[in-house]
């Protein structure tokens, strides 16, 4: 079984930093070597896995913004961070620093309002798709915030209920969300029309959807899941992960800089 890089790295960000590093590798080293064996390649990839916790503790990151009411999600773009601050029910756009430049959002039901709002992607900083959940909507606006156009269940035919929460768009413009009424990934063309739908395996409920070489990667966070899919909704390769209980650090790479988000904090660290 391979393990793409982007995938080992993925391993060493559930964690809290602040606890005992040795814990800490050891518990990562045991899983890899759970999942694809004594094998030489495993061995490698595991001085790679130890390499890259060396490099995590070897910096601390700084802390660039706090005070984020139930922050759930963060894109990053060349030259901006999208942070979706669902407790106030609004989009922060910061600059790298952490420096606040513009809000969209408040409570509400309009164009430029939203409902508990859960997942962004900002693609590559253009157009910004939003998955309004309260609204049962996913919101679409340009690099501006101006509103471009709607998806929601009156548009998908045979859905009669829909509630959008993780989501993320491929290079195509194609949006991947999931909708918890169906408990199934809906997957959109660039005009924002349904073209299939498909269910992850054993009821797993997504805590985060990302591209990852092509592939979806679903984190169901609280069975300690990952599932590795297609596009096409084909199951590629499933692991078992022990959070431990520990929160899931929502992660965005941009430019050689890796920005974290855990609870109400953002920091950044050096790749």
């Amino acid at each position: 079984m391979s393990i793409s890089l982007p995938y080992i790295s993925y391993l060493r960000l559930p964690f809290r930093m602040e606890q005992d590093s040795h814990h800490i590798l050891f518990h990562c080293i045991f899983n890899m070597l759970r999942i694809c064996g004594k094998s030489w390649r495993c061995l490698i990839w595991v001085a790679i896995l130890i390499g890259l916790f060396g490099d995590l503790h070897a910096q601390k990151p700084e802390i660039i913004y706090t005070g984020l009411e139930d922050a759930t999600s963060l894109y990053a773009t060349t030259n901006h961070l999208f942070v979706v601050e669902s407790g106030k029910n609004r989009i922060l756009k910061l600059d790298h620093d952490g420096m606040l430049i513009e809000t969209l959002g408040g409570f509400g039901s309009g164009d430029y309002q939203f409902n508990g709002p859960t997942d962004i992607d900002a693609t590559n900083g253009l157009k910004i798709y939003i998955s309004d959940t309260g609204n049962n909507r996913v919101q679409i606006y340009d690099r501006r915030f101006q509103f471009l156009s709607t998806i929601d269940g009156s548009m998908i035919s045979g859905i009669r209920r829909f509630q959008p929460t993780q989501l993320v768009v491929n290079e195509f413009g194609e949006l991947f969300v999931f909708d918890t009424y169906s408990n199934s990934i809906l997957r959109f063309d660039e005009n924002g029309s349904l073209i299939s739908s498909f269910k992850p395996v054993n009821g797993l409920i997504p805590d985060e959807i990302v591209l990852v070489n092509e592939q979806l990667e679903l984190t169901d966070a609280k069975k300690g899941v990952i599932q590795i899919m297609s596009q096409n909704g084909l199951s590629v390769e499933l692991f078992e992960i022990d959070f431990q209980g520990q929160e899931l650090i929502r992660t965005a790479t941009v430019k050689g800089l890796v920005f974290l988000l855990t609870g109400g904090t953002i920091e950044k660290e050096a790749k």
